[in-house]
């Protein structure tokens, strides 16, 4: 008797092993097109996500800059179409009064903060401007979502394994947009294990030092530059599974030193399919 109760312990800690292993080599082998698939029904279902034509989310605003320090904040809009993406952030500051970020009629549009001069973000956006056409920026806030029509950009995403943020088990993708051969640029996206909800995007560009022409002394510092966009607080709207807080961490690295800013939006509402203006998507004084 007290050999087969031996016996039936041993089957069981084998099948719980067993078990163990293959939903972690499944894990694995998800394919790309598999965790992406898995991502938009987190979202909704393909009717009801076919089904929205516009989001407007709105709520309140914050900014932090480590160095110089600051704190300000003010509200936040984002309203976006299939096509165009309207962002613009309050900041109740004279020196950073607003952030405006736009992609409208498949152009860029970032306005300048103060007379001349971008902000971090807008600068860092301006350089990379894929963020905005391949529709990467906000990520499932949007319905500019790059994942939402992924073949459309013809960028190339591949798997990545997994790893943790804070914790969670996460697969990542990494995403190379057409046209972007840089070798220093790289785009990494973030989905939970569990539920494969988007939970973080970035952006990473690394200029290495370099020596100077001949002729010239000295070295050409090199640059760390990181943008990262986490979301959180995921709720269910209508049969959408949106996400309720956005947070973007930008930080540089370089021989001037070492700079943070973090922008938060606390979205309060979502609306869907709202009748907008045929000249609404501008930043131009109407």
């Amino acid at each position: 008797m007290k050999g087969l109760e031996q016996a039936g312990s041993y089957i069981f800690v084998t099948m719980v092993i067993v078990t163990i292993f293959t939903s972690a080599a499944l894990a694995q082998d998800l394919k790309t097109e598999e965790i992406v698939a898995k991502h938009l029904e987190s979202i909704g279902t393909k009717e009801k996500r076919e089904e929205i034509n516009n989001r407007l989310a709105m709520g309140a605003s914050s900014f932090e800059s480590k160095l110089p320090s600051k704190k300000t904040g003010g509200k936040a809009l984002i309203v976006s179409d299939g096509t165009n993406l309207y962002f613009i952030a309050s900041l109740a500051s004279k020196e950073y009064p607003y952030e405006k970020i736009g992609y409208f009629n498949e152009k860029i549009s970032l306005p300048f903060v103060t007379s001349g001069t971008r902000s971090p973000l807008g600068a860092f956006i301006a350089e990379h401007e894929k963020l905005l056409s391949d529709g990467l920026f906000t990520g499932s806030i949007s319905n500019t979502w790059a994942l939402l029509n992924w073949q459309k950009n013809k960028a190339l995403i591949k798997s990545a394994g997994t790893k943790k943020i804070d914790g969670r088990k996460v697969y990542v993708l990494e995403y190379f947009p057409k046209g972007v051969g840089s070798s220093e640029f790289s785009i990494r996206m973030f989905f939970d294990t569990e539920n494969f909800r988007h939970v973080r995007t970035e952006y990473r560009h690394d200029i290495a030092s370099k020596e100077d022409t001949f002729g010239r002394l000295g070295r050409q510092a090199g640059v760390k530059m990181r943008l990262t966009e986490d979301f959180g607080d995921f709720k269910d709207l209508d049969g959408m599974t949106l996400p309720h807080t956005y947070t973007l961490n930008y930080q540089t690295d370089s021989n001037s030193g070492t700079f943070e800013y973090i922008w938060g939006i606390n979205l309060t509402q979502y609306m869907f399919n709202r009748k907008l203006d045929a000249g609404f998507f501008t930043f131009d004084v109407k």
